[in-house]
């Protein structure tokens, strides 16, 4: 599931490895964006060459299921083993189309669901509730309930954009993200609070709530970019600390930001913060690098965050212009310190601006401690 649970807190009953190795990598048709899903015995990985890929921990394929267009969401894991995976036809003016997947752990579809887009074709990552419903956004301006049998049991249409995935609360409490890009209208970027039936329990007011996924705290705060809000909806603090929040263990938020990773007490104050290294190239005053991608954290059950860090860089005034990048996984101690760093690619050119080696999925951890994560490069790692 996206984030490692349906409350998205990036939190994993498992620990990840003391020190890295590469245990193997399995190479997909074309960059791995997406998160993978691991339960069962099995790896479950998306590839924007369309397929849904089943491999078991030896990184051995199962099976594929293919789909009409690129997968850059997570699967979703059900209770009895059933895949749900959000895509998408192929679109390139509207009416577009999502479409739902349910497929058996043998590879089979069991249904689908096509469902009408607003504009724009992506459906998020879908969510499962505490009931067994499934819970996807279509990423402008719906909401979407779907009963086990793939009917459609409720959905709603908000003000703004939906963000990202929603997330749900043990007690059933969907939680979603949305932007209002009209200030006049219900909320300018607020967190949404729905009961299972779809209506609105109440809208918090935060700035900059619509641009992030909400976490739920065992307490059942939720935070979302910056924020926390009371499960009553009313604001507790704000801290400019966090994006795309992770909950430690013991509370403690984690969110990346341009200049690294931010660790935030439960009562928003500052822990400490966690540099990214941004290398400065050859010192060539026309070559510029920079981090490009940040992934989110996955956090091992000894409290050890784990995340992905790209970097690209160019230069433009050279003969021919040129481009570079690398790609690194990173395990940092609760305390701020750097546990290790693996590299998955080394300094590499390429052959315009855009590297796609760069991009590092979110990492997911397996029950072995073992760290799944994808690259632009079409790979998925296992990091032992």
């Amino acid at each position: 599931m996206s984030h490692q649970n349906a409350q998205h807190t990036g939190l994993s009953p498992f620990p990840g490895p003391a020190l890295p190795f590469l245990r193997w990598m399995f190479q997909t048709g074309g960059p791995v964006y997406s998160p993978p899903a691991v339960g069962r015995g099995r790896i479950y990985v998306g590839s924007y060459d369309g397929n849904l890929y089943a491999l078991n921990l030896q990184g051995v394929l199962l099976w594929k299921f293919h789909a009409p267009s690129p997968i850059m969401t997570t699967p979703a894991i059900g209770s009895d083993g059933t895949i749900y995976l959000a895509s998408h036809m192929r679109c390139i003016e509207p009416p577009c189309y999502g479409v739902l997947y349910a497929i058996s752990p043998g590879g089979r579809m069991i249904w689908n669901l096509t469902i009408l887009a607003l504009q724009g074709p992506a459906l998020s990552s879908p969510t499962i509730g505490p009931d067994g419903t499934i819970y996807t956004s279509q990423l402008c301006f719906r909401t979407y309930a779907v009963n086990l049998d793939g009917t459609l049991k409720w959905q709603l249409t908000t003000d703004g954009e939906v963000f990202d995935s929603p997330a749900v609360a043990p007690d059933g409490t969907l939680y979603v993200g949305v932007d209002d890009p009209d200030p006049s209208g219900s909320c300018d970027q607020c967190l949404l609070a729905l009961n299972s039936d779809g209506t609105v329990r109440w809208s918090a007011i935060p700035k900059r709530a619509g641009f992030s996924w909400p976490a739920i705290g065992s307490d059942g705060t939720v935070y979302i970019n910056g924020y926390a809000i009371n499960p009553d909806g009313t604001v507790k603090w704000g801290s400019p600390g966090f994006r795309s929040p992770s909950i430690g263990p013991d509370g403690t938020i984690y969110g990346s930001v341009d200049n690294g990773v931010f660790a935030t007490n439960p009562d928003g104050t500052l822990r400490w913060v966690f540099p990214i290294e941004r290398p400065s190239g050859s010192g060539n005053p026309c070559c510029f690098y920079g981090i490009v991608g940040l992934s989110s954290m996955a956090i091992g059950s000894n409290g050890i965050l784990y995340f992905g860090v790209g970097v690209e860089g160019f230069c433009n005034c050279a003969p021919v212009p040129s481009g570079y990048g690398n790609a690194s996984l990173y395990a940092v101690a609760p305390n701020g310190t750097l546990a290790w760093k693996f590299v998955i690619h080394p300094t590499v050119a390429c052959a315009t601006f855009d590297c796609p080696i760069v991009s590092v999925s979110d990492p997911t951890i397996g029950s072995d401690g073992t760290i799944y994560v994808g690259s632009g490069d079409g790979n998925l790692y296992a990091v032992g």
